[in-house]
């Protein structure tokens, strides 16, 4: 199989390839959270069933569309054999998704990362290409919206950013954004407009109004 040598022309090519909508490419990790623990909810979201499917599988199957090399960052395995995806651990028990993103890393080699909550029932793949084309040039793509709020489980991180989380969390280190803003790395911060994207599109679920309020009927 043929390979471009140089990571900065890969990158380039690959920019150009999402711009221009469907992308499957190696050069890209999927990685769906889905180690924390629903405890507003009650019980383990990314099992909740929406129109017959969990929200986690609702999920892997539309980053399938982009590219194959998806990870579920999760500490209980048998709960997710039925996806068919490899299941990473924490290396760091008890550190939240910074941790969950620094496994993936390990696992699977990769130029960029796409960290994903399980629980983004409306996370439109049109998005995702849009903030991996956004990435060139950062060591991270976050979207902000106008009211200077984050959404760090929802963006694209390069690769890097690894020696950066490994010291964080070796400090122990738990909060995610800090990490990126307390060294040096590069960061773009993806307005709605720039997204483009609405408040719908990133919004998670933590509580069963959440469902109510986001118009998704799902059960246990």
């Amino acid at each position: 199989m043929f390979r471009l040598r140089s990571p900065e022309l890969r990158l380039d090519i690959l920019k150009l390839l999402v711009q221009f909508h469907d992308v499957r490419s190696s050069d890209i990790c999927i990685v769906i959270l889905a180690g924390g623990q629903s405890r507003r909810m009650g019980f383990n979201k990314a099992l909740l069933e929406v129109d017959g499917r969990p929200l986690i599988q609702i999920l892997s199957d539309r980053m399938r569309r982009l590219t194959d090399s998806i990870v579920i960052s999760a500490n209980d395995p048998d709960s997710y054999r039925f996806l068919g995806l490899p299941v990473v651990p924490d290396r760091f028990s008890g550190h939240g998704p910074l941790a969950g993103l620094h496994a993936a890393m390990l696992e699977r080699e990769s130029d960029l990362y796409v960290l994903l909550a399980c629980d983004l029932p409306n996370f439109p793949i049109s998005l995702l290409k849009r903030m991996v084309f956004l990435a060139g040039g950062f060591d991270a793509a976050i979207p902000r919206t106008g009211d200077g709020f984050v959404h760090p489980l929802c963006a694209v991180y390069r690769r890097t950013c690894f020696p950066y989380i490994e010291q964080a969390l070796e400090r122990g280190e738990k909060k995610f954004i800090e990490t990126f803003l307390s060294n040096p790395l590069s960061v773009r911060w993806i307005s709605p407009e720039e997204g483009p994207y609405s408040e719908n599109d990133l919004a998670n679920i933590n509580t069963p109004h959440d469902l109510q309020k986001l118009g998704v009927i799902g059960r246990r």
